[in-house]
């Protein structure tokens, strides 16, 4: 490494030798705002704790000039992502490359890094759109983080005048992996947004970056995807990307894909096919299971996979007043929680749709 390259770290993170490790190091306390230019005349910016902007020096990208999002670690022991937004980080700092696409890093909740668990009082990922403006949240760890992520992603969003979808579009990828096992161990989740449809080369990169299915929400939420989704009309994705593992012992090979894609996006440029043919499962949501409280009862084992598939008849969920069977065709069900709060989601049921041909030319419902 070049003093060139030395110094713009030292610049950002002094002593932490990289923008991981100044996170962990520093997770307990606010750090100063730092400023450096690359080689190239780009900007790197570290706002806040775990949120790094680059500048380019030109945003002269080979496709339509875009404002690129990269979150992980919303939940803290989700370290796959972070592992390799960390790599990426590293090398545009290390100039392997200049950087051509406006892009934000954020690593979402350094304490639960640090102590390698989901959240410490709260799931972040059920704190956006505002929500943790509620009182019940604000003076939470994971409230007080959901606000300054909100504040500095409408600072990236905004900067240079209100932001147009049409004139600069945002693309949002929250990454994840996940505590249970999956039938499909790499999807993608579209939230809901009232009469949008969706985007056909959004799902052609996920395809390309080895997504196996696409998880298409038909009600609002409040994950951190959903707020870039409806206060930006980002084109925003929930990644979920295998198994969760401390950090250190992620498999390599298993992220290759998507993060290969991600640094050809990052040079302003687009993936091609790994392969021929890129068939994905599509699902769209069809109930979502919450914790009614009253007498709630989840009738689904602890560790079943993601995308278990439950015939017609099946009895899904009850409490006192009421329950919830599958209807008229086989549905399948991921994220299922009994151990959730009252009022929080417990579940989500799907059934399996037929998007017409490959992602790279879907037929596109409109989502209502």
């Amino acid at each position: 490494m070049t003093d060139i390259e030395k110094s713009a770290k030292k610049a950002l993170f002094g002593h932490s030798t990289d923008f991981l490790s100044h996170t962990l190091e520093n997770a307990r306390q606010e750090v100063e705002p730092r400023t450096t230019l690359l080689k190239d005349g780009s900007k790197a910016i570290l706002h806040a704790l775990g949120i790094l902007e680059f500048i380019p020096a030109t945003n002269n990208n080979s496709i339509k000039p875009t404002k690129l999002i990269l979150s992980a670690g919303i939940h803290g022991n989700e370290t796959a992502p972070i592992e390799f937004c960390n790599t990426l980080i590293n090398e545009v700092l290390e100039d392997q490359y200049p950087i051509k696409v406006p892009t934000l890093f954020i690593l979402g909740n350094p304490q639960a890094m640090v102590e390698g668990k989901r959240f410490i009082e709260h799931n972040l990922n059920r704190l956006f759109c505002g929500l943790h403006k509620s009182e019940s949240y604000c003076n939470s760890i994971e409230g007080k983080r959901a606000a300054l992520i909100e504040q500095y992603v409408d600072l990236f969003v905004n900067q240079g005048g209100k932001h147009s979808q049409d004139e600069y579009p945002v693309n949002h990828y929250d990454l994840h992996t996940a505590i249970r096992d999956s039938v499909f161990e790499r999807f993608a989740i579209y939230p809901y947004v009232a009469g949008r449809e969706t985007n056909p080369v959004q799902l052609q990169f996920l395809a390309f970056s080895d997504i196996e299915a696409f998880l298409f929400q038909t009600t609002p939420a409040t994950t951190f995807s959903s707020h870039t989704a409806e206060n930006y009309d980002a084109e925003s994705f929930t990644v979920e990307l295998g198994k969760v593992r401390p950090f250190g012992h992620n498999i390599d090979y298993k992220y290759r894909a998507i993060t290969e894609n991600l640094r050809l996006r990052l040079q302003g440029s687009w993936p091609q096919p790994r392969r021929p043919e890129h068939r994905v499962q599509c699902f769209i949501a069809t109930h979502e299971i919450i914790n009614t409280g009253k007498d709630f009862q989840l009738f689904i084992p602890e560790d079943v996979s993601n995308f278990r598939e439950y015939p017609k008849g099946s009895l899904i969920w009850q409490d006192k007043e009421q329950s919830y069977r599958v209807k008229d065709q086989v549905e399948y069900i991921v994220f299922p929680n009994s151990k959730v709060g009252v009022g929080q989601r417990a579940g989500i049921m799907l059934r399996l749709v037929d998007m017409g041909q490959t992602p790279g030319q879907p037929s596109t419902p409109v989502l209502h």
